[in-house]
Protein backbone atom coordinates (compact mmCIF):
# COMPACT_ATOMS: atom_id res chain seq x y z
CA UNK A 1 0.00 0.00 0.00
CA UNK A 2 1.02 3.21 -0.95
CA UNK A 3 0.97 6.14 2.06
CA UNK A 4 -0.81 9.10 1.31
CA UNK A 5 0.24 12.21 3.02
CA UNK A 6 -1.72 12.15 5.96
CA UNK A 7 -0.21 8.76 6.94
CA UNK A 8 3.29 9.70 6.04
CA UNK A 9 3.19 12.59 8.11
CA UNK A 10 1.77 10.69 11.19
CA UNK A 11 4.64 8.31 10.42
CA UNK A 12 7.25 10.23 10.41
CA UNK A 13 6.38 12.03 13.49
CA UNK A 14 5.82 8.84 15.60
CA UNK A 15 8.96 7.62 14.43
CA UNK A 16 10.53 10.75 15.40
CA UNK A 17 9.40 10.80 18.65
CA UNK A 18 9.91 7.65 19.42
CA UNK A 19 13.34 7.76 18.27
CA UNK A 20 13.90 10.80 21.46
CA UNK A 21 11.72 9.38 24.21
CA UNK A 22 12.16 5.65 23.54
CA UNK A 23 8.16 6.13 24.76
CA UNK A 24 5.19 4.31 22.80
CA UNK A 25 3.80 7.14 21.07
CA UNK A 26 -0.14 8.58 21.05
CA UNK A 27 -2.24 10.59 19.17
CA UNK A 28 -2.51 13.37 22.05
CA UNK A 29 1.27 13.29 21.83
CA UNK A 30 1.16 13.86 17.75
CA UNK A 31 -1.50 16.36 17.97
CA UNK A 32 0.68 18.34 20.91
CA UNK A 33 4.27 18.26 19.57
CA UNK A 34 3.82 18.22 15.88
CA UNK A 35 0.87 20.87 14.60
CA UNK A 36 -0.40 18.27 12.78
CA UNK A 37 -3.77 19.74 10.97
CA UNK A 38 -5.61 16.43 12.02
CA UNK A 39 -7.76 15.77 15.10
CA UNK A 40 -6.96 13.10 17.53
CA UNK A 41 -9.73 10.88 16.58
CA UNK A 42 -8.19 10.98 13.10
CA UNK A 43 -4.51 10.63 13.99
CA UNK A 44 -5.64 7.49 16.60
CA UNK A 45 -7.55 5.81 12.91
CA UNK A 46 -4.56 6.08 10.88
CA UNK A 47 -2.33 5.04 13.29
CA UNK A 48 -4.50 2.08 13.49
CA UNK A 49 -4.58 1.53 9.78
CA UNK A 50 -0.76 2.14 9.79
CA UNK A 51 -0.91 -0.70 12.65
CA UNK A 52 -2.93 -2.90 10.27
CA UNK A 53 -0.55 -2.11 7.35
CA UNK A 54 2.73 -3.45 9.39
CA UNK A 55 4.03 -0.02 9.61
CA UNK A 56 3.60 0.43 13.79
CA UNK A 57 3.15 -2.03 16.68
CA UNK A 58 1.45 -1.69 20.07
CA UNK A 59 4.08 -2.94 22.52
CA UNK A 60 1.09 -2.96 24.96
CA UNK A 61 -2.99 -2.71 24.65
CA UNK A 62 -3.19 0.46 26.70
CA UNK A 63 -0.11 1.89 24.69
CA UNK A 64 0.65 4.11 22.02
CA UNK A 65 2.13 2.69 19.10
CA UNK A 66 5.57 2.14 18.04
CA UNK A 67 7.86 1.78 14.63
CA UNK A 68 8.34 -1.77 13.26
CA UNK A 69 10.93 -2.75 11.23
CA UNK A 70 8.62 -2.04 8.15
CA UNK A 71 8.00 1.74 9.36
CA UNK A 72 11.50 2.27 10.08
CA UNK A 73 12.61 1.30 6.27
CA UNK A 74 9.92 3.44 5.29
CA UNK A 75 11.05 6.67 6.95
CA UNK A 76 14.34 5.59 6.15
CA UNK A 77 13.76 5.15 2.31
CA UNK A 78 11.34 7.93 2.03
CA UNK A 79 10.81 10.76 4.86
CA UNK A 80 14.21 10.86 6.48
CA UNK A 81 15.38 14.54 6.11
CA UNK A 82 19.29 14.57 6.43
CA UNK A 83 20.21 17.16 8.88
CA UNK A 84 23.13 19.18 8.38
CA UNK A 85 25.68 18.56 11.42
CA UNK A 86 26.23 20.73 14.08
CA UNK A 87 29.38 22.45 14.74
CA UNK A 88 29.82 20.54 18.07
CA UNK A 89 29.87 17.23 15.68
CA UNK A 90 32.03 18.94 13.26
CA UNK A 91 34.63 20.24 15.50
CA UNK A 92 34.66 16.52 17.32
CA UNK A 93 35.64 14.61 14.48
CA UNK A 94 37.91 17.39 13.04
CA UNK A 95 39.64 17.45 16.66
CA UNK A 96 39.96 13.60 17.14
CA UNK A 97 40.64 12.04 13.72
CA UNK A 98 44.28 13.40 13.38
CA UNK A 99 44.99 11.40 9.82
CA UNK A 100 48.74 11.10 10.90
CA UNK A 101 49.99 7.35 10.41
CA UNK A 102 48.85 4.08 8.68
CA UNK A 103 45.34 3.72 7.19
CA UNK A 104 44.25 1.28 9.90
CA UNK A 105 44.84 3.57 12.94
CA UNK A 106 43.25 6.06 10.53
CA UNK A 107 39.89 3.78 10.48
CA UNK A 108 40.47 3.41 14.53
CA UNK A 109 40.45 6.75 15.12
CA UNK A 110 37.13 6.93 13.06
CA UNK A 111 35.87 4.13 14.54
CA UNK A 112 36.32 5.55 18.01
CA UNK A 113 35.00 8.60 16.62
CA UNK A 114 31.63 7.50 15.70
CA UNK A 115 31.17 5.37 18.95
CA UNK A 116 31.56 8.20 21.20
CA UNK A 117 29.72 10.56 19.63
CA UNK A 118 26.71 8.23 18.91
CA UNK A 119 27.01 5.83 22.45
CA UNK A 120 26.99 2.79 20.19
CA UNK A 121 29.17 0.27 19.56
CA UNK A 122 31.31 -0.09 16.24
CA UNK A 123 32.70 -2.80 14.45
CA UNK A 124 35.76 -2.27 12.37
CA UNK A 125 36.62 -4.08 9.37
CA UNK A 126 40.18 -3.70 7.66
CA UNK A 127 40.48 -4.96 4.19
CA UNK A 128 44.09 -6.34 4.69
CA UNK A 129 44.27 -9.05 2.25
CA UNK A 130 44.13 -7.24 -0.92
CA UNK A 131 47.17 -5.22 0.82
CA UNK A 132 50.73 -6.31 -0.50
CA UNK A 133 53.67 -6.46 1.01
CA UNK A 134 56.43 -3.76 0.32
CA UNK A 135 59.14 -3.98 3.09
CA UNK A 136 60.04 -6.10 5.79
CA UNK A 137 62.85 -5.24 8.99
CA UNK A 138 64.00 -7.12 11.84
CA UNK A 139 65.39 -5.03 14.71
CA UNK A 140 67.00 -6.44 17.69
CA UNK A 141 65.42 -5.04 20.83
CA UNK A 142 67.74 -6.96 23.52
CA UNK A 143 69.72 -9.94 23.18
CA UNK A 144 66.53 -12.81 23.08
CA UNK A 145 64.08 -10.33 21.59
CA UNK A 146 63.30 -9.26 18.04
CA UNK A 147 61.42 -6.46 16.71
CA UNK A 148 59.07 -7.27 13.08
CA UNK A 149 58.07 -4.35 11.07
CA UNK A 150 56.33 -4.52 8.02
CA UNK A 151 55.06 -1.77 5.86
CA UNK A 152 52.67 -2.53 2.86
CA UNK A 153 51.93 -0.79 -0.33
CA UNK A 154 49.18 0.79 1.29
CA UNK A 155 50.75 2.67 3.75
CA UNK A 156 49.84 -0.03 6.37
CA UNK A 157 52.75 -0.16 9.41
CA UNK A 158 52.45 -3.58 11.13
CA UNK A 159 54.41 -4.90 13.75
CA UNK A 160 55.58 -7.96 16.20
CA UNK A 161 58.00 -9.03 18.34
CA UNK A 162 59.97 -12.57 18.00
CA UNK A 163 61.02 -14.53 21.93
CA UNK A 164 63.99 -16.19 20.56
CA UNK A 165 65.52 -19.63 22.25
CA UNK A 166 69.16 -18.53 21.65
CA UNK A 167 71.27 -15.47 21.15
CA UNK A 168 71.79 -14.61 17.66
CA UNK A 169 74.62 -11.83 16.20
CA UNK A 170 73.63 -8.68 15.47
CA UNK A 171 75.13 -9.91 11.48
CA UNK A 172 72.89 -12.78 11.08
CA UNK A 173 69.47 -10.40 11.73
CA UNK A 174 70.82 -8.28 8.81
CA UNK A 175 71.41 -10.71 6.41
CA UNK A 176 67.82 -12.86 7.75
CA UNK A 177 66.15 -8.82 7.13
CA UNK A 178 67.93 -8.65 3.52
CA UNK A 179 66.81 -12.12 2.84
CA UNK A 180 63.18 -11.63 3.56
CA UNK A 181 63.03 -8.29 2.44
CA UNK A 182 64.07 -9.64 -0.96
CA UNK A 183 61.79 -13.07 -0.69
CA UNK A 184 58.23 -11.34 0.66
CA UNK A 185 58.26 -8.43 -1.20
CA UNK A 186 55.43 -7.97 -3.48
CA UNK A 187 53.32 -10.85 -1.38
CA UNK A 188 50.05 -10.88 -0.85
CA UNK A 189 48.99 -10.84 2.47
CA UNK A 190 46.15 -13.19 1.94
CA UNK A 191 49.47 -15.32 0.68
CA UNK A 192 51.73 -14.46 3.40
CA UNK A 193 51.25 -17.36 5.08
CA UNK A 194 52.41 -19.77 1.83
CA UNK A 195 55.47 -17.23 1.47
CA UNK A 196 56.74 -17.79 5.17
CA UNK A 197 56.28 -21.79 5.18
CA UNK A 198 58.23 -21.46 1.59
CA UNK A 199 61.08 -19.74 2.76
CA UNK A 200 61.20 -21.79 6.16
CA UNK A 201 61.52 -24.67 4.27
CA UNK A 202 64.33 -23.43 1.57
CA UNK A 203 66.40 -21.11 4.53
CA UNK A 204 65.81 -22.89 8.05
CA UNK A 205 69.36 -24.92 7.64
CA UNK A 206 70.73 -21.68 6.92
CA UNK A 207 69.65 -19.46 9.52
CA UNK A 208 68.46 -22.09 11.97
CA UNK A 209 65.27 -21.40 14.84
CA UNK A 210 65.49 -17.79 14.68
CA UNK A 211 64.06 -17.72 10.90
CA UNK A 212 61.08 -20.12 12.49
CA UNK A 213 60.33 -17.62 15.30
CA UNK A 214 60.12 -14.78 13.29
CA UNK A 215 57.79 -16.23 10.57
CA UNK A 216 55.70 -17.73 13.24
CA UNK A 217 55.21 -14.31 14.92
CA UNK A 218 54.19 -12.96 11.53
CA UNK A 219 51.65 -15.73 10.66
CA UNK A 220 50.32 -15.26 14.83
CA UNK A 221 50.15 -11.36 13.92
CA UNK A 222 48.15 -12.00 10.49
CA UNK A 223 46.08 -14.91 12.08
CA UNK A 224 44.35 -12.01 14.44
CA UNK A 225 40.76 -11.13 13.54
CA UNK A 226 40.90 -7.67 10.85
CA UNK A 227 37.60 -7.03 13.35
CA UNK A 228 37.95 -4.58 15.58
CA UNK A 229 35.62 -3.89 18.50
CA UNK A 230 35.40 -0.34 19.73
CA UNK A 231 34.59 1.03 22.52
CA UNK A 232 30.55 1.90 23.34
CA UNK A 233 28.89 -1.03 24.55
CA UNK A 234 29.25 0.79 28.05
CA UNK A 235 27.33 3.29 27.14
CA UNK A 236 24.55 1.69 24.84
CA UNK A 237 23.40 -0.92 28.20
CA UNK A 238 22.60 2.24 29.66
CA UNK A 239 19.77 2.18 26.85
CA UNK A 240 16.19 1.81 27.96
CA UNK A 241 15.92 -1.07 25.56
CA UNK A 242 18.19 -2.82 27.85
CA UNK A 243 16.49 -2.74 31.06
CA UNK A 244 16.23 -6.28 30.53
CA UNK A 245 19.16 -7.87 32.27
CA UNK A 246 19.16 -10.97 30.38
CA UNK A 247 18.50 -8.82 26.77
CA UNK A 248 21.81 -6.62 28.19
CA UNK A 249 23.81 -9.90 28.48
CA UNK A 250 22.89 -11.60 25.22
CA UNK A 251 23.51 -8.81 23.16
CA UNK A 252 26.95 -8.21 25.07
CA UNK A 253 27.25 -11.70 23.82
CA UNK A 254 26.39 -10.99 20.42
CA UNK A 255 28.87 -8.94 20.19
CA UNK A 256 31.79 -11.20 20.96
CA UNK A 257 30.77 -12.94 17.72
CA UNK A 258 32.02 -10.66 15.81
CA UNK A 259 31.27 -12.96 12.36
CA UNK A 260 27.81 -12.26 12.96
CA UNK A 261 27.72 -8.79 12.30
CA UNK A 262 30.24 -9.21 9.65
CA UNK A 263 27.98 -11.60 7.30
CA UNK A 264 25.72 -8.69 7.33
CA UNK A 265 27.98 -6.64 6.05
CA UNK A 266 29.16 -8.63 3.50
CA UNK A 267 26.14 -8.69 1.88
CA UNK A 268 25.69 -4.83 1.64
CA UNK A 269 28.79 -4.90 0.65
CA UNK A 270 27.86 -3.24 -3.09
CA UNK A 271 26.77 -0.16 -1.34
CA UNK A 272 29.31 2.95 0.43
CA UNK A 273 26.83 3.36 3.01
CA UNK A 274 23.77 0.50 3.89
CA UNK A 275 21.18 -0.07 6.57
CA UNK A 276 20.04 -3.50 7.17
CA UNK A 277 16.97 -2.73 10.14
CA UNK A 278 15.76 -5.24 12.19
CA UNK A 279 14.31 -8.55 10.83
CA UNK A 280 15.63 -7.39 7.49
CA UNK A 281 18.79 -9.08 9.33
CA UNK A 282 19.40 -13.02 8.30
CA UNK A 283 20.51 -13.45 11.35
CA UNK A 284 18.15 -13.81 14.42
CA UNK A 285 19.96 -12.90 17.29
CA UNK A 286 20.22 -9.42 15.16
CA UNK A 287 16.25 -8.49 14.87
CA UNK A 288 15.94 -6.36 17.27
CA UNK A 289 18.94 -4.27 16.27
CA UNK A 290 20.03 -2.47 13.14
CA UNK A 291 23.56 -2.26 11.39
CA UNK A 292 24.51 1.13 10.06
CA UNK A 293 27.87 0.15 7.67
CA UNK A 294 29.72 2.56 5.81
CA UNK A 295 32.34 1.64 3.53
CA UNK A 296 35.89 3.65 3.72
CA UNK A 297 37.24 3.85 -0.03
CA UNK A 298 40.31 5.74 -1.66
CA UNK A 299 40.66 5.87 -5.56
CA UNK A 300 42.17 2.08 -5.21
CA UNK A 301 39.52 0.57 -3.94
CA UNK A 302 37.86 -0.25 -0.26
CA UNK A 303 40.21 0.16 2.71
CA UNK A 304 37.66 -1.06 5.13
CA UNK A 305 34.07 -0.81 6.46
CA UNK A 306 33.14 0.96 10.18
CA UNK A 307 29.76 -0.76 11.20
CA UNK A 308 27.15 0.86 13.96
CA UNK A 309 25.38 -1.69 16.42
CA UNK A 310 22.36 -0.01 17.73
CA UNK A 311 18.89 -1.11 18.77
CA UNK A 312 16.28 -0.23 16.27
CA UNK A 313 15.56 2.81 17.67
CA UNK A 314 18.53 5.19 16.86
CA UNK A 315 18.56 8.97 15.13
CA UNK A 316 18.96 7.63 11.65
CA UNK A 317 19.40 11.10 10.18
CA UNK A 318 22.07 12.40 12.25
CA UNK A 319 24.48 8.68 12.11
CA UNK A 320 24.22 9.00 8.43
CA UNK A 321 24.94 12.57 8.59
CA UNK A 322 28.03 11.55 10.60
CA UNK A 323 29.04 8.58 8.58
CA UNK A 324 29.34 10.68 5.36
CA UNK A 325 31.31 13.62 7.04
CA UNK A 326 33.68 11.16 8.53
CA UNK A 327 33.73 9.34 5.00
CA UNK A 328 34.58 12.84 3.14
CA UNK A 329 37.10 13.59 5.88
CA UNK A 330 39.22 9.92 5.06
CA UNK A 331 38.67 10.83 1.39
CA UNK A 332 40.83 13.77 2.24
CA UNK A 333 43.51 12.09 3.89
CA UNK A 334 43.96 10.15 1.57
CA UNK A 335 43.75 12.08 -1.12
CA UNK A 336 46.87 14.52 0.97
CA UNK A 337 48.48 11.21 1.27
CA UNK A 338 48.59 9.99 -2.14
CA UNK A 339 49.67 13.77 -3.60
CA UNK A 340 52.94 13.55 -1.47
CA UNK A 341 53.98 9.83 -2.06
CA UNK A 342 53.23 11.29 -6.04
CA UNK A 343 55.15 14.60 -5.05
CA UNK A 344 58.44 12.26 -3.51
CA UNK A 345 58.16 9.96 -6.33
CA UNK A 346 59.04 13.26 -8.85
CA UNK A 347 61.95 14.10 -5.97
CA UNK A 348 63.24 11.02 -6.13
CA UNK A 349 63.26 10.86 -10.35
CA UNK A 350 64.90 13.88 -9.84
CA UNK A 351 67.70 13.47 -7.85
CA UNK A 352 68.15 9.98 -10.02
Amino acid sequence: MELDERKKKILYSVVEDYILSAEPVGSKTIVDKHNLEYSSATIRNEMKILENEGYLEQPHVSAGRIPSTKGYRYYVDNLMKENQLSMVDMNYIDNNISGYGDTEKLLQEAAGVISKLLLRPTVLSLEKNKDVLEHIKVLKISDKLLLVVILSKNGTVKDCFAKLTDEVPEEIIDELTNHLDQNLRGTPFEKLQVALNEVISKELKRFGSVLTEICDSIKYEFSKENKKLNSGVESILELPEFSDVDRAKNFVNMLSTKDIIQNIVEKIDSEKLGIVIGSENSEVLLKDYSIISLNIEDDKGKKGSISVISPKRIDYSRTVSILKYINEKCKGFFEKKSKEEEDGKKRWNWRN
